[in-house]
């Protein structure tokens, strides 16, 4: 599940388990060398097409909050009580400091979506819908897209619990990842659900804040991310 953003012969991928966030940038050329991040930094923000080399993390890494712009992910789940039942999910998000280009194409890869509406745009042209996917065309600097939809993401499992499984989160280029700002807000009925436990555990910079009704958390990593919530039913 998830959405691809193309450009021209460098393609982003934006991928979502249950909610996406991936970005890998693609270049059509064998790549040898291993480059320093401040290089492929550098050459994203050229008019090159050659990258200059490859390199490889995958671990995934909580850092401090970046004070320089960095893509943002601000992800709202909604569950209502009649998603314990069918699974299906409200979705509200929004991207910020989105890269600027002549033409993005945004495809979400849900198994089951429907009603993707675009919500705002901001430094962008002009934004619209072609069946799951957003076409963007002019996206200038600091550019942002929100979009509203329903996806099929609560699953139940075998011993009656239910699970929210989103990921991989993360933002590549070649084979390096790159900051990522990721924000999460889960809205549950509290009247019927209560939270189990969450994967990954709580540590420094993975902070999850708990209310009644609601889990959030406001995270930046490099790597990929995956979580998890698991609820249960409340005793009638």
């Amino acid at each position: 599940m998830g959405f691809q953003l193309r450009i021209k012969s460098i393609v982003i991928c934006l991928l979502l388990l249950s909610i996406v966030s991936v970005i890998n940038f693609v270049v059509l050329k064998p790549i040898y060398a291993t480059p320093t991040q401040k290089e492929l930094e550098e050459w994203f923000k050229s008019d090159e097409l050659d990258p200059p080399s490859k390199s490889s993390d995958s671990q995934l890494k909580f850092i401090p909050p970046v004070s320089t712009p960095t893509l943002h992910s601000i992800n709202t789940i909604n569950i209502l009580n009649s998603s314990i039942s069918n699974g299906w999910v409200g979705l509200a998000q929004c991207y910020k400091h989105l890269d600027a280009v002549p033409d993005m194409e945004v495809t979400y890869q849900y198994k089951n979506m429907r009603k993707l509406t675009i919500k705002s745009t901001q430094n962008i042209e002009r934004a619209f819908i072609r069946g799951n996917s957003v076409q963007l065309d002019n996206v200038g600097k600091n550019a942002s897209l929100c979009i509203q939809a329903e996806v099929q993401i609560l699953y139940k499992n075998i011993d009656g619990t239910f699970r929210l499984v989103n990921g991989p989160f993360h933002r590549q280029f070649l084979d390096s990842f790159f900051p990522y700002h990721l924000t999460m807000n889960i809205h549950y009925p509290v009247s019927q659900l209560e939270v189990v436990s969450h994967k990954p555990q709580q540590q420094t910079s993975f902070i999850v804040n708990q209310n009644p009704g609601v889990i959030s958390f406001d995270t930046f990593f490099t790597g990929k991310l995956y979580t998890e919530f698991t609820f249960k039913e409340k005793s009638k």
